[in-house]
């Protein structure tokens, strides 16, 4: 019972084995995770975004503030936003930095855009970031 009751710089020496076996672990954990070397997934694509421009506000509107805020504001099309970044109907056009600075693509496309254009954009953000050519 003696020995139970050893206490060892104010500590009981079951606790200071404990915790000895707790950083052992710890650290053989974080040995074994830091010699895991990167796998063989195929590299994720970039996420892109394809936008649509909304049509500026004509007449007297263009005096209201909304008006005003109207020729800032994207229509989201297709695509996928980057992680972390909120998924938005309506996108300002200030966010397509932010969704830039994230790691995503963004394609913007005009107000009066057709389905061929919606589709070739599309096709544009399926494919790799290095081979995709800008006019």
């Amino acid at each position: 019972m003696e020995e139970a009751k050893k206490i060892v710089m104010g500590i009981p020496t079951r606790k200071i084995t404990m915790t000895r076996l707790l950083a052992i672990v710890l650290i053989s954990a974080g040995a074994v995770l830091a010699q895991s070397g990167p796998t063989n997934q195929p590299a994720t694509k970039m996420p892109c975004v394809v936008l649509s421009s909304v049509e500026p506000a004509k007449g007297i509107a263009t005096w209201s503030a909304e008006g005003r805020s109207q020729k800032h504001a994207l229509t989201y099309l297709a695509g996928d936003y980057p992680p972390g970044f909120p998924f938005r109907s309506s996108v300002k056009d200030k966010d397509v930095e932010k969704i830039k600075a994230k790691g995503g693509r963004v394609l913007i496309l005009d107000p009066h855009y057709t389905r061929e254009d919606l589709e070739k954009a599309k096709q544009e953000c399926e494919a790799p970031s290095d081979k995709v050519t800008t006019k």
